[in-house]
């Protein structure tokens, strides 16, 4: 087998969106919190004394981003309605350079700015995934 060089690929140009509409100036995107519930269920006739697991529930976790605050940008704007609606909405990250896209359910469950003397103002928020993320390999 022949090493043809590394597949890694760097985040500039990947897009946030809602509803097929992309947030503004978003500068992170981060998956985090997916995990696997375990039973036990270890019981009299358990093997050596050793615990024995169940897979039961997934979690797909949360999506945090971080942008730079654009008062008054409608895309930005639309994201303290989802918020103050609770409202469960269509979400995509889309990957750059058409590698592919994430698209799942999500609830913003944070929608947070910062305003400093010293730095850009930003916004930040956190989604809550709710269901199955799907990938879609891009071309």
């Amino acid at each position: 087998m022949t090493y043809t060089g590394s597949k890694a690929f760097a985040g500039q140009g990947a897009q946030l969106q809602l509803a097929g509409t992309t947030v503004a100036e978003i500068t992170k995107i981060q998956r985090s919190g997916s995990k696997m519930d375990i039973v036990d269920v270890t019981n009299m006739d358990s093997i050596g004394a050793y615990r024995e697991k169940l897979p039961t529930l997934l979690d797909a976790g949360d999506i945090s981003f971080d942008a730079l605050y654009i008062p008054g940008d409608p895309t930005q704007q639309a994201l303290q309605g989802q918020f103050d609606n609770r409202t469960l909405s269509a979400w995509s990250i889309v990957l750059p350079n058409t590698l592919g896209t994430w698209t799942f359910n999500a609830y913003l469950t944070t929608c947070d700015f910062d305003l400093s003397v010293d730095k850009a103002s930003t916004l930040s928020g956190k989604l809550a995934i709710t269901g199955k993320p799907v990938f879609t390999p891009g071309v």
